[in-house]
């Protein structure tokens, strides 16, 4: 509902300044914007900058880095010289389009030109109002981002671990996949009621977020489901990562109101070293699920790797909360 709210907002504001036959001088359109149109950020909205070249293409180090093995590792371009912005294509291996026309050293660019990096990502350039670029903005994170929690979303996540597939396949690096889940979260939503439920959702989100590294991907996955992609490092550190972030979540109850809750996980973790000649995403998927499942087996609070224990806890009664302050 809240991301639904959002989105709402942001097409409500969009409209408002661009519904205007006469919009005032102070709305008029001069930021200079690239919206991405195709794969796993269609909809991110980057905004260009007049002093310095935006580039673009697979590469880490570009300005706006796309992960499509299509495109060369910096694949074209975006500079602002003498008023007029220009695309440049830096030598890629399969071509610039610019309003269907092979870009050969460079392009003018106008309001409303439609690119095609190669032959695979499409953008659109385009000149809007400050209003409008946040607006856009606005859009595209209640398309991505949990409403509860501001982090990524099912979708988002789903396309960021493509993304970072393809990007650990073309490298021949490792990647793992860590999926946790609240242990008796309904238990929690049942004894404190489902506003202290959110409140353990925030407060777990918050303490992932400190404990992970700038690299790693975060993301509620759904209901008290949560997912770490890490990229570049094995099973056995993925589980290490994964029993830290055990840790971090067990190490304090929660308050709530005049509440102490206390609040464990369960983790499955996989990596693609773990999906032999099944070199799917859907694979390394399945194994992490399977594995989150057996720590549940096995009694909660326990990261499952390997096919067995990481390291066992036991798990608290849930009467073992810090006690109360008032009854409910």
């Amino acid at each position: 509902m809240a991301e639904q709210d959002d989105r709402t907002r942001a097409l409500r504001t969009m409209k408002t300044y661009s519904g205007s036959s006469n919009p005032p001088a102070m709305l008029k359109a001069t930021r200079a914007v690239l919206t991405i149109q195709s794969g796993p950020e269609a909809g991110r909205v980057v905004a260009l900058s007049q002093s310095k070249p935006t580039t673009l293409g697979r590469a880490d180090e570009c300005t706006v880095a796309l992960a499509d093995t299509r495109l060369s590792r910096v694949h074209a371009k975006i500079t602002y010289v003498g008023g007029t912005w220009m695309l440049t294509d830096e030598g890629s291996t399969n071509g610039t389009l610019v309003n269907g026309v092979r870009v050969e050293k460079y392009s003018r660019l106008d309001d409303g030109s439609r690119l095609l990096l190669g032959g695979s990502v499409s953008l659109r350039f385009t000149f809007v109002t400050e209003e409008e670029q946040e607006a856009l903005a606005r859009v595209y994170d209640a398309a991505m981002r949990d409403g509860l929690t501001g982090m990524f979303n099912r979708k988002a996540l789903d396309e960021r671990l493509l993304a970072e597939w393809a990007f650990a396949t073309r490298h021949v690096a490792p990647l793992s996949f860590v999926l946790l889940d609240i242990d008796g979260f309904k238990a929690i939503n049942d004894k404190y009621g489902h506003l202290a439920g959110d409140e353990v959702i925030r407060e777990i989100s918050a303490r992932l977020a400190r404990a992970l590294r700038t690299e790693d991907v975060l993301g509620r996955y759904g209901g008290e489901e949560f997912v770490v992609v890490a990229r570049d490092i094995g099973l056995e550190q993925a589980a290490q990562l994964a029993e830290r972030l055990r840790k971090t979540i067990a190490s304090d109850s929660i308050a709530f109101e005049d509440f102490r809750i206390a609040v464990t996980a369960s983790f499955g973790v996989s990596s693609m070293s773990c999906c032999g000649q099944d070199k799917e995403v859907r694979r390394l998927v399945e194994i992490a699920d399977s594995r989150l499942y057996a720590a549940k087996r096995a009694g909660r609070n326990q990261v499952v790797a390997s096919g067995g224990i990481f390291k066992e806890h036991r798990t608290p009664n849930p009467d073992e909360t810090a006690p109360l302050t008032r009854k409910i």
